[in-house]
């Protein structure tokens, strides 16, 4: 890699932190717009008020948070919004069932509810995310290269929530993150072992995705959501023989004629209910991209992914739909595949990791032209 590419692409990390909070942290609403949350101190915890006055938080046990008279109360604590909680000397702070290290800042909602927001760094947020993103226990060389492509999501996403106040979500808006909850050695070694790497295409941070299983093939992520210019090639998709072990790779579900006329109607308007369903456009890679949906004689274009995501993503696994079958009651659809199938799919880079290929590898197979970086932070 060239002098110059690095450059372009560490001035584009860069850019993305700046965008959003201190560079190298990230801010991530671990709790949001709740009526309470339930708080314990594991260690010395100091309570700092917005004006930077600071004092140590003296009560024991397990706390809860809620809105009181226009700020916040923790036990018989009255506090204001945004108010921090900063562990001390390798403290940790327990929000629910999870353990968090970083600051928490605590903040009263317009509808009187409470989010709880922890500053963190980037490597410590990664791990944090890794175990619940990827099983903790598979290969190393996976969960490095599902540790870069989170990276790079991270540093590509960063301030996505910025009119929230924050920069990410804890759930699948952005990554699963529940700070040190089943982080183990390997997670954290994935993690150390590829600091600050990313990827990147001509001089720009490259916009990752990842999936559990394309079952035999990703896709163009302008096909998967009807992206408008050009696509760039890392992101066009690949022929995948690897994931064909996974148990994703071929399964069923069957769904009765009132849950699809249900879960159709919420996107288009339909003249009746649903009387037969079949398969309309598909994309290079094999995807379903629209349904024809026949109801009341006439016949609507339904959206593919649209359908799932009213269906439920853990029920219609993906829309890598082989066929249907039509039955007296329902639908019953055959498919391959878990989740949207763009960018990395985690079982196959699971069993390349098997095989022995390290995760460069694995990234350039998934990313094709896509450049590996070191960030400077």
């Amino acid at each position: 890699m060239s002098v110059a590419w690095a450059l372009l692409l560490a001035a584009a990390v860069r850019a993305a932190a700046d965008a959003a909070a201190e560079p190298a942290q990230v801010q991530v609403a671990i709790i949001r717009q709740a009526p309470f949350a339930q708080i314990s101190a594991e260690g010395p915890v100091s309570v700092v008020a917005p004006g930077g006055q600071s004092s140590p938080l003296d009560w024991k046990g397990e706390l809860t948070l809620r809105p009181s008279e226009g700020g916040l109360r923790l036990a018989d604590l009255r506090l204001r919004t945004e108010t921090r909680l900063v562990p001390q000397d390798g403290a940790r702070i327990r929000v629910g069932a999870n353990l968090h290290k970083g600051a928490l800042i605590l903040r009263l909602d317009p509808g009187q509810t409470v989010t709880i927001i922890e500053e963190a760094g980037i490597e410590d947020y990664l791990e944090g995310v890794l175990p619940h993103e990827m099983d903790p226990g598979w290969p190393l060389e996976a969960l490095k290269a599902q540790a870069v492509v989170a990276r790079t999501f991270t540093y590509a996403n960063m301030g996505k929530f910025r009119r929230d106040g924050f920069d990410l979500t804890a759930d699948t808006r952005s990554q699963v993150y529940k700070g040190l909850t089943a982080v183990n050695e390997n997670v954290r070694s994935a993690v150390r072992q590829t600091h600050g790497e990313v990827l990147g295409f001509n001089g720009k941070l490259l916009r990752v995705y990842y999936h559990a299983c394309c079952g035999g093939s990703t896709t163009d992520a302008g096909a998967a959501w009807s992206l408008e210019g050009a696509i760039p090639r890392p992101l066009r998709g690949v022929r995948d023989p690897w994931c064909r072990l996974s148990p994703h790779m071929s399964w069923s579900a069957y769904f009765a004629w009132a849950d699809l006329t249900a879960a159709i109607s919420e996107r288009r308007m339909l003249s009746g209910s649903l009387s037969g369903l079949k398969i309309g456009a598909r994309d290079a890679a094999g995807y379903v991209r629209t349904f024809l949906a026949k109801a009341g004689g006439s016949t609507t274009e339904v959206r593919a992914s649209s359908l799932r995501s009213a269906l439920g993503a853990g029920e219609l696994k993906s829309v890598r739909i082989k066929s249907l079958s039509i039955r007296k009651m329902g639908v019953e659809f055959f498919g391959a595949g878990s989740g949207h199938g763009v960018g990395l799919c985690q079982w196959g880079a699971r069993l390349q990791a098997e095989k022995g290929r390290n995760y460069d590898k694995i990234l350039r197979f998934y990313f094709p032209g896509a450049v590996l970086s070191e960030i400077d932070e």
